[in-house]
């Protein structure tokens, strides 16, 4: 398929007509850190501090000793926008720029997010390096792929092409294939020979400062390994043994990482052990706060819910488009919680109950109730007494079981939020404590 545009060159912003407000609030569509930067709110303030800020200056004074990163945050709170945005500002900035190269492995387009292994990624990382830099994978990496992996290979893959590119592609789609037993072997021969892996990349990172690379000089390479975060649910053990397990062989590599890691997974005592083990920090993306504590009176956050009004309004123009106008923003930003995604996602619902301006309030409800209705349907009932909790202490209960806290925040029933606070605190999602089920419930004791 053919990539698609940036957003800002395939509708005008702030749209002043449906067809490109739909556009505008496709709510799967990072932004481009260039292309799309009249549609970019900066959220550092609202956030506390501009998150990323802290890896760029610890790659920036590293010396050439590789760093590893890790950044973690709920679903649609902008995490790829985010690094995209990181990967500009390090190839920009006048003290790394020059001597720095960024390469980007997106685990949701080049991995199979069903089933990852450290195999898959060391594939991956190959054929981002061989796209980046054909004539050093032709020089360096294609001697190690015949010489040292190539045999392991041997009689697993179906008319494996010769050609490295065309290789590793076809390595990464068996790697998404569905035969289960068909990605074993292949991990397992390539396990065998993941030094060889290693070492290949090394060398490769090494081309990449020659006199006739497109990065001459680059003596610093940074790998952003995103999406990986979004490995399949049901697999728990899977994605902790792959973070605190597998993915320590990574920092053989003479690179800079920064992976995305689930946040539910450094709530989990299994997720402790991230910085233990590999050192750095864990950086979290919050939600942007529009709500008070209930230590604060709760209520509405001012200036969260501005900025994420004003974030919405670079894409669309409410006062042309929406009924209701910037009463509409409001409301769309408050149900939303802070999720950027969802309040896009709410736009985006009522824009496509319409074929002309404006979109009335009544189609906001509607889009409002579509999400709330997928709250009702997910939520276990088992989770709606400790929801309960959170919604009147801003944290969640001391017998809350781990991996209900860690359900509650990967399905985003509760949102955390950071925004300059230390420690962070939590919320219920507004659409989840509203649904009929714990309205139910509050009915039932007396509550509501």
């Amino acid at each position: 398929m053919t990539p698609l545009r940036p957003l800002s060159q395939r509708a005008s912003a702030p749209a002043r007509n449906l067809d490109d407000a739909a556009v505008l609030c496709d709510s799967s569509m990072p932004l481009d850190p260039e292309q799309d930067a009249a549609v970019h709110q900066d959220l550092a303030r609202v956030r506390g501090e501009d998150r990323l800020a802290s890896i760029r200056r610890n790659i920036r004074r590293a010396q050439g000793l590789p760093t590893l990163h890790f950044l973690s945050g709920h679903t649609g709170s902008g995490k790829t926008t985010e690094l995209l945005r990181m990967k500009h500002e390090i190839e920009t900035d006048p003290r790394l720029g020059a001597d720095t190269h960024v390469l980007m492995l997106d685990a949701m387009k080049d991995l199979n997010r069903q089933d990852v292994d450290l195999e898959d990624i060391l594939v991956g990382l190959w054929k981002v390096v061989a796209d980046a830099n054909p004539k050093a994978a032709e020089r360096v990496l294609a001697p190690v792929w015949r010489d040292q992996i190539l045999s392991a290979l041997s009689g697993l893959v179906v008319n494996l092409p010769a050609a490295l590119p065309d290789a590793l592609g076809k390595l990464l789609n068996d790697f998404k294939a569905p035969a289960v037993d068909q990605r074993k072997r292949l991990r397992t021969a390539l396990g065998d020979v993941s030094g060889a892996l290693i070492d290949g990349l090394n060398k490769a990172l090494m081309a990449f400062r020659a006199a006739d690379s497109p990065f001459e000089g680059s003596a610093n390479v940074v790998f952003l390994i995103d999406n990986l975060e979004k490995l399949a649910e049901a697999q728990a053990e899977v994605v902790e043994r792959l973070y605190l397990e597998r993915l320590g062989a990574l920092k053989d590599l003479q690179a800079h990482l920064v992976i995305t890691v689930p946040l539910y997974l450094c709530y989990g005592v299994a997720g402790a052990s991230l910085t233990a083990r590999y050192g750095g920090e864990v950086v979290v993306l919050p939600m942007i706060k529009v709500r008070e504590r209930q230590e604060k009176g709760g209520g509405d956050c001012d200036e969260g819910l501005d900025a994420l009004v004003a974030l919405m309004a670079l894409r669309v123009d409410f006062g042309l488009l929406f009924e209701g106008a910037q009463d509409t923003a409001r409301e769309v930003a408050r149900v939303s919680g802070g999720c950027i995604r969802h309040a896009l996602r709410i736009l985006y619902l009522a824009i496509s109950r319409h074929d002309d301006p404006p979109v009335t309030v009544e189609s906001v409800h509607r889009a409002i109730d579509t999400l709330r209705a997928e709250y009702n349907r997910a939520l276990p009932e088992a989770w709606i007494a400790e929801l309960l909790y959170v919604v009147a202490n801003d944290r969640f209960s001391d017998a809350c079981p781990p991996e209900v806290k860690q359900g509650m925040l990967r399905h985003l029933f509760v949102l955390e939020y950071q925004n300059g606070e230390v420690p962070s605190w939590f919320s219920a999602h507004p659409l989840a404590a509203s649904c009929s089920k714990v309205q139910a419930t509050l009915k039932a004791r007396g509550d509501a």
